[in-house]
């Protein structure tokens, strides 16, 4: 059962208390607002009138005097939507990494997707001036009411004006939604374009690649900036509009107002606090339209993290089960990728107890790096189980399941941060015996203990490691902790002759400890520190047993198809390959 509710919406509900307790300034903000109008009423109907000039000293001091009061109500009020920004962003960024984990683990990332800056654009939206327009708007009426009070006329004059900017923004808001989600998925297309030639700068510049990249980016980008410049432009010309529609009516209140004074329907001071009122009551909606490109992204990005984080849920936690120790077996009647249409493993059935290591082998494309992410629990078969001590991997809490499994996955990453904490899987504590215990397994110890910061080099930090090296610090990390399976897909593809023997002596030494290894290969060297062999082929296991039963059998079918080949007059398989089959099964 997934979550009951949204943490994104959690998050945002969160902060009623504190939209009230910012509503509430904004009430007193906007009635202190109506002081610089009573100033200008007193100034012009009695100051000049009496020509009094202790009035007037007396009435600018407690204009100041509500000035001082009106800024310190604002600043509270903008700290109170800062602190209130940096709530939602600690309340939901955790939930939305772990979205965003997830539905990578199930191969729908979607390309040109900045979740960060999704998260940091709402923030900034939060304690922005567009959200204190929003808070500011519905005490319009009380400005309004204040000019129909000074004369009818000028309260209808306003509520016209008030209801015709209204109306441009409902209007703005139609016809700009539409083209700020394609400036943003056009933008999306030529960023993630960017990210992928950055991130594969050498073979860009190897395959000479560079020119067209960087022709086919501009093309993206030409494309997102034409979206944009339709946003832009149909915003900027709603907000001309309105700013031009907001001074007209200021001119239009101040010409109304002199015509009641000449008519002694009003005074002079009407006439002049009728505009500033006026001018106040229509700054919101103009900011707003001003501003509403800004709203539109921020709303994008609510529905965007909004809906990643229901697609993607976490679960609730599984029972935390007592430590594996026995056992690992794998009945897999059909199973694939998350979202392949395809199964591509089928008929997979076969048990491990403690010690053993089993080396899966098959050809490319025969599925064994999906049988590994099978193994290590990052996906789940559609039909089928895999079991740690008799209980499915999908039933273990997945915190637990981590702490039991060491992988290694073909394409190695790495993370921003020190070589002991990449080794300790960026524990919050980590055990600085164990990471030793795993540069050593790895032959890594002596590399690192060369280095002037030792376990405390920075990657990528002026010390950058050969693929190699990457290599069996991965194999450090997937070896912290002394887990009891260990999935290792392809781990010498980058090692020489040192790094093999390492990596050899790493799963002797965790086959000593009792874990089990399995490893995929297609090297031969990796075999003799197996004990069991499983051949892939096409997704299907075709045979599993001891080492020696199995790789005899193979070496005999290879003969036997070498003989045939002879036999029909066609170049027999190579010695090598034979050599290698024998010498893997010694």
């Amino acid at each position: 059962m997934l979550q009951k509710t949204n943490p994104v919406k959690a998050a945002w509900g969160s902060l009623r208390k504190g939209f009230v307790a910012v509503a509430f300034f904004s009430l007193f903000l906007n009635l202190l607002m109506l002081a610089g109008p009573i100033y200008m009423l007193q100034l012009y109907d009695r100051v000049l009138t009496s020509q009094n000039a202790d009035t007037l000293i007396a009435l600018s001091l407690l204009l100041a005097g509500v000035f001082a009061v009106i800024a310190c109500l604002d600043l509270i009020r903008m700290r109170i939507l800062g602190r209130l920004a940096a709530r939602f962003e600690m309340n939901v960024g955790a939930p939305v990494l772990g979205a965003a984990m997830k539905r990578r683990v199930q191969g729908e990332a979607a390309a040109g997707d900045n979740l960060v800056e999704d998260v940091n654009g709402f923030r900034e939206f939060i304690s922005g001036t567009t959200l204190t327009a929003f808070f500011d708007a519905p005490w319009i009426p009380i400005y309004l009411l204040v000019l129909y009070v000074l004369h009818p006329l000028l309260g209808l004059l306003g509520l016209a004006g008030a209801l015709t900017l209204t109306a441009m923004a409902l209007i703005n808001n139609a016809r700009a939604h539409q083209p700020m989600q394609q400036a943003a998925e056009a933008r999306g297309r030529s960023d993630a374009l960017f990210r992928t030639g950055d991130n594969n700068a050498e073979l860009v510049h190897a395959l000479g690649m560079k020119s067209d990249l960087v022709r086919r980016w501009t093309a993206l980008q030409v494309d997102a900036h034409r979206q944009k410049a339709r946003v832009a432009d149909r915003i900027a010309s709603f907000s001309v509009m309105s700013k031009t529609l907001r001074m007209g009516l200021q001119s239009a209140a101040l010409g109304l107002g002199a015509a009641l004074a000449i008519t002694g329907e009003t005074t002079a001071g009407v006439m002049i606090a009728a505009t500033i009122v006026l001018a106040r009551a229509l700054a919101p909606i103009d900011q707003l339209i001003g501003q509403w490109r800004t709203f539109l992204a921020a709303r994008g990005s609510y529905t965007k993290i909004t809906k990643l984080t229901e697609e993607f849920a976490e679960k609730p936690a599984n029972l935390h089960l007592p430590r594996a120790f026995k056992s690992l077996d794998v009945k897999i009647a059909q199973a694939a990728p998350p979202r392949a249409v395809n199964a591509t493993l089928r008929g997979i059935d076969f048990n491990l107890s403690a010690g053993d290591v089993l080396a899966i082998i098959g050809p490319s494309g025969s599925g064994k790096t999906t049988l590994g992410k099978m193994l290590a629990g990052i996906w789940h078969p559609q039909r089928g189980e895999v079991l740690l001590d008799s209980s499915p991997m999908s039933k273990w809490n997945q915190e637990d399941l981590g702490k039991q499994i060491g992988y290694l996955p073909q394409d190695v990453e790495l993370f921003d941060g020190t070589i002991r904490e990449n080794i300790g899987r960026f524990a919050m504590f980590i055990d600085d015996a164990e990471v030793l215990r795993a540069a050593r397994e790895a032959g890594l110890h002596e590399l690192i203990s060369g280095l002037p910061d030792g376990y405390e080099t920075r990657i990528g930090k002026g010390f950058f490691l050969s693929d190699g090296q990457r290599q069996r610090l991965a194999l450090a990390r997937a070896l912290y902790g002394d887990p009891f399976v260990l999935v290792l897909d392809e781990p010498n593809s980058d090692l020489d002759a040192d790094g093999e023997k390492a990596l050899r002596d790493a799963i002797l030494a965790a086959q000593a400890r009792g874990s089990i290894s399995i490893v995929m290969t297609h090297r031969p060297a990796t075999l003799q520190a197996a004990n069991k062999v499983m051949v892939l082929r096409n997704g299907s296991q075709t045979q599993f047993g001891d080492k020696g039963d199995v790789l005899k059998v193979k070496t005999q079918n290879v003969l036997k198809s070498s003989a045939q080949r002879a036999a029909s007059g066609k170049p027999a398989l190579r010695l090598s390959e034979n050599t290698r089959i024998k010498g893997a099964a010694q």
